[in-house]
């Protein structure tokens, strides 16, 4: 079974490695690459030796589902979240924010958005070096930022006042978390939290900020494409993944389960929903309208 994937290969091992001991017989290769690389590798015709597809980026794989790039999917018995039985949620992704223990005085009585909005339009003492996903460069970034737009109509407030700050975007999480577990960044606003947790024991200066107003959760998701040879295969690796033996080979923090568990530290976990409401902000017009406000307010 052939898997082209987003996450990185560390993160899926141990899933593929229980799948392949308790079915003997399959082997799993996986490829990695960009959400954005595989969107338009889906485009272009993949391989029909591709047999799954599994990405953050959901509405590109909402969109590609409603094109007409992917198959059924036979969930079976599975209760399973899922869009036209062809789109299936495997895993979940919560978002937060980091910042540098330098800052925590400043930082530890901020609990929504709209405070960190008002600290920084008011701190004159202390300039925040913030960083954030680029929405240009990043499908997962973009999809944020207009998620956080849809919740809250303050958010271009909060993007004015990290550009009155000394303010950079980044293509990835780890890359951020890089930036201020060195300091080089103080803050880090919305960034994928598993990767986060795997950081922290070794990063006495990293803090986490889980807003009270809501967190963002952003399903993981697969379908198989139309082209795929072994539509029946992959999706016995689908049920698989579903099943509780697969999702205890995921990090705890990405589980489904997570969507269950109260009290949880934070506001409420706001899962994107699959729909396809989530196509209409890839729509040309609306992209448009989104980075011509970015590039009014941010670099």
């Amino acid at each position: 079974i052939r898997v082209l994937g987003t996450s990185d290969f560390a993160r899926v091992q141990p899933v593929f490695a229980g799948f392949v001991a308790a079915n003997s017989g399959f082997k799993v290769t996986y490829l990695q690459a960009s959400s954005r690389s595989i969107d338009q590798a889906v485009r272009a015709g993949l391989d029909a030796e591709i047999d799954l597809v599994m990405s953050s980026a959901v509405d590109l794989q909402v969109k590609l589902v409603n094109d007409g790039f992917a198959q059924m999917l036979d969930l079976r018995t599975e209760k399973a979240t899922h869009w036209r039985s062809q789109l299936v949620q495997i895993a979940v992704e919560p978002i937060v924010t980091l910042y540098h223990a330098s800052v925590q005085t400043a930082l530890e009585s901020v609990k929504t958005r709209p405070g960190l909005a008002e600290l920084i339009r008011h701190s004159s003492d202390q300039s925040l070096r913030v960083i954030m996903y680029d929405p240009d460069a990043s499908g997962v970034g973009y999809l944020l930022s207009q998620q956080d737009a849809l919740q809250d109509g303050r958010f271009w407030s909060l993007i004015e006042g990290f550009q009155r700050e000394d303010f950079i975007v980044s293509c990835c999480s780890g890359e951020m978390i890089d930036a201020v577990i060195s300091g080089e960044r103080q803050l880090a606003y919305n960034v994928i939290e598993s990767y986060v947790l795997t950081r922290l024991e070794n990063a006495p200066d990293l803090r986490v900020l889980r807003f009270e107003d809501y967190q963002l959760a952003v399903p993981r998701t697969a379908f198989i494409p139309v082209t795929a040879n072994g539509a029946a295969d992959a999706a016995t690796l689908v049920r698989y993944v579903l099943s509780d033996d697969g999702q205890s080979g995921l990090s705890p923090a990405v589980r489904l389960s997570v969507l269950d568990q109260t009290p949880r530290a934070g506001g409420p976990l706001k899962p994107i929903r699959l729909s396809p409401a989530l196509i209409v902000h890839l729509d040309p017009v609306v992209r448009n309208d989104f980075f011509q406000n970015w590039r009014r307010l941010a670099p």
